[in-house]
């Protein structure tokens, strides 16, 4: 290859000529390949493996790409219609109050004019962002929020830019240019992430968009091909699957496999709220009111996935809008820490009726003059893997995940957002290369039986079948799609759910007999 590429004389080619297209593209190829023969002396087997699999991903992927989703242009152009409307309302409403404060008009999209009003005229103390080790003034999604949370002056203009802002999102997928076949094509980067899962964007040529960013609302506007019905495979209660194993917490994993996780989790977490045994009163109760806007059920499960992940206590309050001193009292109940006395006691004098007596009632008071409270918690194993992560973190730099996947860490190596991503990296990585062993199997097995790729969505596959088939290919697709791992000594199988129906949004869980239309 060498040879070939010293024997081309670059400065003499002409750069009108049939010749130029051809000769790029045959250095582009022999370059490409010196590389790999260079790069492929330093892989081990389980390099040479992930390398693989990526390669027998790229299949599905070109697939999909080539496939493309149809579009309704009769129902794009009915929900396209009442949001330009919205759009204007809100918009010279906005106005409006901005000619008030500012005495000009002004534009939502521009984070200058949104911080002069807000941080100028409104005369509102900054609010920071921190990215990468580095600060900076933001008016972004999270700091709006903040803004109309604690200051009411700003209530109004942060309503009316974060409605515009949804507005303008869902006209950016309704106004995506289509290609001449009505359908709408993106493209999927096999390596666009480092934790192994796939990243789309638009094609090439400037079509399709981000399928990951269209809401369950916009999904209405795809539809099978005709004869076709859609389906759509899913990872169930993937990411807390992976972590119960990854743990080897006993605990967790029965409540995973318990068949109602999130309720099986309150009933460890809040030991004494008299549970019944029977299942239909205990997740009743399990819905009940906690405090603030959320039940027990729905605590466990938006803040478990939090603490799974290392969110810390503070940062756990302001994503669910809860004070600090809940969002502690939980992570104590669920995986177990130390707190002092005097903050319990503080606590409960503060918030009588927020159960923190649990603490004392679960903890073991220890200490003679500064006295601390140490709370097993229900699933201890989360903590130590997060331990473990860190020291390996430390120690190597480098993670891996079951099934092979490695990545090496930079940088500060004990900074709080690295371990996070480190934390991050091994479940969310497993699930990817879960999803996409899935892909590949529905793609190389059941083609032949008319099977589609259509998208790659977060954990799920979209596809399309003969309505005639479904029957026979929804079980064969559920199949491929569950496939076992080794996470240390125990096997790991996900299972998959598959819905059906005559759009992307109108879907229900697949029933033999039922062909998926007029849903």
């Amino acid at each position: 290859m060498a040879k070939i590429i010293k024997n081309v004389d670059i400065q003499n080619i002409e750069l009108d000529s049939e010749q130029t297209l051809w000769t790029y593209c045959a250095l582009d190829c022999a370059v490409t390949l010196e590389i790999w023969q260079k790069i492929k002396k330093e892989l081990d087997d389980t390099t040479s493996k992930t390398y693989q699999f990526e390669l027998d991903s790229l299949k599905p992927a070109m697939a999909m790409m080539q496939k493309g989703l149809r579009v309704d242009l009769e129902k794009v152009k009915n929900m396209r219609a009442p949001l330009k409307k919205a759009r204007l309302k809100l918009e010279r409403m906005l106005n409006l109050f901005s000619q008030a404060a500012t005495g000009k008009d002004l534009n939502h999209a521009s984070p200058k004019q949104l911080q002069d009003l807000f941080y100028v005229h409104l005369g509102i103390p900054k609010i920071m962002s921190y990215k990468k080790g580095k600060s900076k003034v933001s008016t972004d999604r999270e700091a709006l929020e903040k803004l109309r949370e604690n200051y009411p002056r700003a209530k109004v203009f942060a309503n009316a830019i974060l409605a515009l802002r949804d507005i303008d999102k869902q006209l950016g997928v309704l106004e995506t240019d289509r290609d001449k076949d009505n359908r709408i094509r993106c493209s999927y980067n096999v390596a666009g992430t480092e934790t192994g899962r796939w990243s789309s964007s638009e094609a090439p040529w400037g079509t399709g968009t981000n399928l990951q960013n269209i809401t369950k609302d916009l999904r209405e506007i795809f539809i099978p091909d005709d004869g076709m019905t859609m389906f759509y495979a899913d990872l169930e209660q993937a990411e807390s699957r992976v972590v119960a194993y990854l743990t080897g917490d006993q605990g967790y994993i029965d409540a995973c496999e318990s068949g109602d996780l999130h309720t099986t989790v309150v009933k460890m977490v809040w030991k004494n709220m008299g549970w019944s045994g029977d299942p239909a009163q205990e997740r009743k109760l399990a819905e009940n009111p906690y405090y603030l806007q959320f039940s027990f059920r729905d605590m466990c499960k938006r803040a478990g996935h939090g603490t799974n992940y290392g969110l810390s206590a503070a940062s756990l309050a302001r994503h669910l809008k809860i004070k600090v001193a809940h969002a502690t009292r939980f992570q104590l109940l669920y995986y177990g820490g130390v707190v002092s006395l005097d903050s319990v006691n503080r606590w409960h004098q503060q918030d009588p009726k927020a159960g923190f007596d649990e603490l004392l009632a679960y903890g073991k008071v220890y200490g003679e003059k500064a006295k601390y409270v140490e709370v097993p918690g229900a699933f201890p194993g989360i903590r130590k893997w997060h331990d473990n992560i860190a020291n390996e973190l430390l120690n190597t730099g480098t993670l891996t995940t079951p099934i092979g996947r490695r990545r090496q860490f930079w940088g500060r190596l004990d900074d709080a957002t690295t371990l996070r991503g480190a934390i991050a990296y091994v479940p969310q990585s497993t699930i990817g290369d879960l999803l996409n062993m899935g892909l590949y199997r529905v793609w190389n097995e059941l083609r032949d039986d008319g099977v589609q790729v259509l998208g790659q969505v977060h954990d799920a596959i979209l596809g399309q079948v003969p309505t005639e088939k479904i029957d026979e290919l929804m079980p064969k697709i559920v199949e491929c799609m569950t496939n076992p791992i080794q996470v240390g000594e125990r096997t790991l199988v996900i299972p998959s759910s598959v819905e059906v129906g005559n759009t992307w949004k109108n879907m229900k869980t697949w029933e033999r007999g039922h062909d998926g239309a007029n849903i």
